[in-house]
């Protein structure tokens, strides 16, 4: 095998495709505007790594509620008073009702900045991630966790074929 053939083959060993969205850990719960903020409550309370639920009126999408919106609003003042035994709803004016939607084909440093050019108290919210099984919601900490992965998977790479072309190239 020549030189040139040597860095070709090692370029293949090591190149690898961006990481998507819909390969990501994502959650599918799903709660209606009529439910009660207390049942909401009691589903982010019997699950602690649960970040949001995605809001339905009827067959559409609302928006989402995230844990950080739900436990925001009930800790104002008089908030659990007004909103834990109505429908959700009564939040609704406090929900994010215009979701950031991406593709699951969409590349993990795309979502990233997607994500992170969201007016400031949305840009660390929930993902909606829509593909041909349906809408689930992506969590920003694991985006950002994929990204780092990303980056260090990345640099790994560069420094095994770095050194597969120091052997080809010192070898001859």
């Amino acid at each position: 095998m020549g030189v040139f053939e040597s860095l070709v083959s090692a370029i293949n060993d090591t190149a690898a495709q961006p990481g998507v969205i819909g390969r990501l850990k994502t959650w599918g719960r799903v709660a209606g505007l009529d439910e009660k903020t207390a049942d909401i409550e009691a589903q982010f309370l019997a699950d602690p790594s649960l970040p949001g639920l995605i809001i339905r009126e009827g067959r559409e999408i609302f928006g989402i509620l995230s844990r950080r919106a739900l436990l925001s609003t009930i800790s104002q003042p008089y908030g659990r008073e007004v909103f834990i035994k109505r429908p959700l709803r009564e939040m609704a004016a406090r929900m994010d009702t215009a979701p950031l939607m991406l593709p699951a084909t969409t590349t993990v440093p795309a979502a990233l900045k997607f994500s992170l050019t969201r007016a400031d108290e949305l840009r660390f919210e929930p993902v909606l991630v829509h593909s041909a099984e349906g809408v689930t919601l992506l969590e920003m900490h694991v985006l950002m966790i994929a990204q780092a992965n990303m980056l260090e998977e990345t640099l790994s790479s560069r420094d095994r074929l770095l050194e597969k072309i120091r052997g080809v190239v010192g070898g001859r």
